[in-house]
């Protein structure tokens, strides 16, 4: 039973990307490009409801299937909420540049142990 109804949760949601796309087909280049953070973030969100994640209760996702257009409401629940995205990009770029410091560090060290 709990199975199915992450299965059909999962499949609704999927559906309803299906459609949010087939509308985005209709728009000009301009507005599909204003909209790839909403597609972008739709397509994540979906993830966090595959099938065999068992990160939400039961009674999670029947609430979520009982809306209307799950999908939206998620994205806009991202939206309202006081996260930032920017945040976390942010994190993760100085790590990134960290290890890339690291790397020339090392490549500048031997560098100069050649050269001696």
């Amino acid at each position: 039973m709990e199975e199915k109804i992450r299965q059909e949760l999962y499949e609704k949601l999927e559906q309803e990307l299906t459609s949010y796309k087939q509308e985005l087909s209709t728009l000009t280049t301009k507005e599909i490009i204003d909209k790839s953070y909403e597609t972008t973030v739709k397509e994540e969100v979906i993830y966090l409801f595959y099938p065999e994640s068992k990160q939400f209760e039961i009674d999670e996702l029947k609430a979520l299937k009982n809306e209307k257009n799950s999908l939206e409401t998620l994205y806009q629940g991202w939206m309202d909420s006081d996260l930032n995205i920017n945040q976390i990009l942010e994190d993760n770029v100085r790590d990134t540049v960290s290890d890339l410091v690291d790397e020339y560090r090392e490549k500048q060290s031997k560098k100069k142990d050649k050269e001696r």
